[in-house]
């Protein structure tokens, strides 16, 4: 009995069964519909004012606009004053350490907001706020501990309101895409807050002190609200669930339908290392019937 055909046969098998398996999980991890085109608008087709737009990452509305504005208006100034402080200051470690970071924090927010103005139709502004500019005028001004004070404090007011600005944003948005930008942003964000406040050199008395919530104010068996308010936002009204948005790889932010070590696919990635061990204990088990075979025929 020839015994190299069975084993042909088993390691053929054993390589189809593995394929299917692996080629299985791939699917698993891909959207729910990937035949869902992702196409570029016009420039400009995102809306203007108050109007609301349909887009295939759901709704675009005035809120969504001005707060991809904010982000990028955000880079056009603060990415410029860690530039001047990493010129200014190279003998201050603290000093050093938050801008590496503004620049950094904010190349990553240019490229998701960026990206987001292509897909959204929306064009962004390229030029930072008069007030930004005078800010960036401050700064040039001063040298030294002056430097330090302008810098940690302008910037650690800014970024104040733009993360609660952001979580506004991210509470309420219809727009898959506003949704994921809101989220970087608040994690950006955070982290210059962080190392803004580590320079030693904000001022919390002048910062803005938060303001209590209103209490509730709908009379006893008041109708729900309707109409189109951000705050009610339904999750059924994005029609493009499971889309994964062309975002910037390796951002923090960037959404996988993958979970766990490897992802929805452990049973299967499992399943197919199984397939792959009884293969090689088959293939060992006929060596060694082969190898008995030789030296039964070698006795005779």
């Amino acid at each position: 009995m020839d015994l190299a055909t069975p084993t042909r046969l088993l390691v053929a098998l054993a390589g189809c069964v593995l394929a299917v398996l692996l080629n299985t999980g791939s699917a698993i991890g891909q959207p729910a519909n990937p035949s869902t085109p992702i196409s570029t608008p016009p420039p400009g087709s995102g809306g203007t004012g108050d109007e609301v737009v349909q887009t295939q990452w759901g709704p675009l509305g005035p809120a969504d606009r001005d707060f991809m504005d904010r982000v990028k208006q955000a880079g056009l100034w603060e990415k410029p004053a860690g530039e001047k402080g990493q010129a200014k200051r190279a003998d201050q470690p603290k000093i050093q350490e938050a801008c590496k970071h503004l620049i950094e924090g904010h190349t990553l927010l240019d490229n998701v907001v960026n990206r987001a103005g292509v897909l959204l139709g929306h064009t962004l502004p390229t030029e930072a706020t008069d007030e930004q500019k005078g800010w960036l005028a401050e700064m040039d001004a001063a040298n030294g501990d002056e430097f330090d004070a302008v810098f940690a404090n302008r910037l650690r007011a800014a970024h104040g309101k733009v993360y609660a600005y952001a979580a506004q944003i991210r509470a309420g948005t219809k727009n898959e895409l506003v949704r994921i930008l809101s989220t970087q942003a608040m994690i950006t964000v955070f982290d210059h807050m962080k190392v803004l406040e580590e320079t030693g050199r904000v001022d919390f008395a002048g910062l803005e002190s938060p303001q209590p919530l209103a209490p509730p104010t709908a009379a006893s068996g008041a109708p729900e609200p309707t109409g189109d308010n951000n705050s009610n936002a339904d999750a059924s009204a994005n029609p493009t669930d499971g889309v994964i948005p062309t975002v910037p790889e390796g951002t923090k932010f960037t959404r996988t339908s993958e979970q766990g070590v490897f992802g929805d696919n452990n049973g299967v990635f499992f399943g197919a290392i199984a397939v792959l061990a009884l293969a090689l204990v088959g293939m060992r088990m006929i060596s060694r019937s082969k190898q008995k075979t030789r030296r039964k025929s070698r006795s005779y």
